[in-house]
């Protein structure tokens, strides 16, 4: 089994998480290779990895690629080296030794699998994690209320990509992240073409992993553009019909303006700015739509077919 462990860093030297991100893969019950995808650093990042896990693959870039395309930098790496399954795991998360184990233990080879999501002291569950298990299998909270013991894995919905088991013979089926996303968002347009393929999202509830971070890993990351990602969210939604995508961004706005202005979320005509943008870029947008249509290595340049 050769499985490969993609992270992205962008100055991992702070908590310490680049060094107990990959020891914790060292320490892991099955074997995997590390392949650490530097988006141009400014702290001692590669280096430090360079002089105490000289183990790792270390692919540091000139620029900042965002996550997406960084993540599909050590994709292609993966696949050349003939991977069967690669792990997207984020810098400051952590694996348990037994959590690849317990996820390949039940891969099918046709679904993405996530282990449970916990905080950084494994006492309650990632808050963005918690968010996500709304959509997932009600059977699940019935089992653990009722202590009647956990399944080997549960179907879920979108569970963001901070930890993701991906079996190549998925990826080949559907590709890597859409380059239109530079940092959050790209997990909720794989998931949704993930949908639209239909391969399946399952939660492994034996496999942990550990996220240090309160809510959001990059608070300000996240706020930056925010509308930007909403509206692209909605028009490259390949599971949207015309109607539908118009009914949904008329929905964000009201939202918007009646939930998360008052939070300052959004800035004044931000939605309106963003809507232009995407009529400017529409050619752009719908060839992003039907290249996601397609099956095979989309968005991945690679010769290993």
């Amino acid at each position: 089994m050769n499985i490969f462990v993609v992270i992205v860093t962008y100055n991992g030297m702070q908590h310490d998480w680049i060094d107990k991100c990959l020891t914790s893969i060292k320490n892991s019950s099955v074997p995997a290779t590390a392949v650490v995808v530097d988006n141009c650093s400014s702290d001692d990042t590669v280096s430090y990895i360079a002089k105490h896990h000289p183990e790792v693959v270390c692919m540091p870039q000139d620029k900042n690629l965002g996550f997406g395309q960084a993540n599909n930098k050590g994709i292609v790496y993966a696949i050349q080296q003939k991977a069967d399954f690669v792990i997207l795991l984020n810098q400051d998360a952590t694996l348990h030794p037994s959590a690849i184990e317990e996820m390949v233990s039940v891969s099918d080879g046709k679904s993405v699998l996530s282990p449970l999501h916990l905080n950084a002291t494994g006492e309650k569950l990632d808050e963005m994690f918690r968010i996500s298990l709304n959509h997932a299998d009600g059977q699940l909270l019935s089992d653990l209320l009722i202590d009647k013991g956990l399944k080997e894995y549960y179907q879920a919905g979108e569970i963001c990509a901070a930890c993701w088991m991906l079996p190549v013979s998925v990826i080949r089926m559907i590709g890597g992240f859409n380059p239109l996303y530079f940092h959050y968002g790209e997990d909720n347009n794989y998931y949704q073409r993930m949908v639209y393929h239909h391969i399946p999202m399952l939660l492994v509830p034996k496999a942990r992993m550990y996220h240090d971070r309160l809510f959001y890993g990059n608070p300000v990351a996240h706020q930056h553009k925010r509308v930007h990602r909403d509206m692209l969210n909605i028009v490259c939604d390949i599971n949207l019909s015309f109607t539908k995508r118009l009914f949904e961004t008329a929905r964000a706005i009201v939202r918007a303006y009646a939930y998360d202005m008052p939070a300052k979320a959004y800035r004044p005509g931000g939605f309106l700015k963003e809507l232009l943008w995407c009529v400017g870029n529409m050619s752009r947008i719908r060839r992003s739509r039907s290249k996601e249509k397609e099956t095979g290595l989309t968005w991945l340049q690679t010769d290993t077919e």
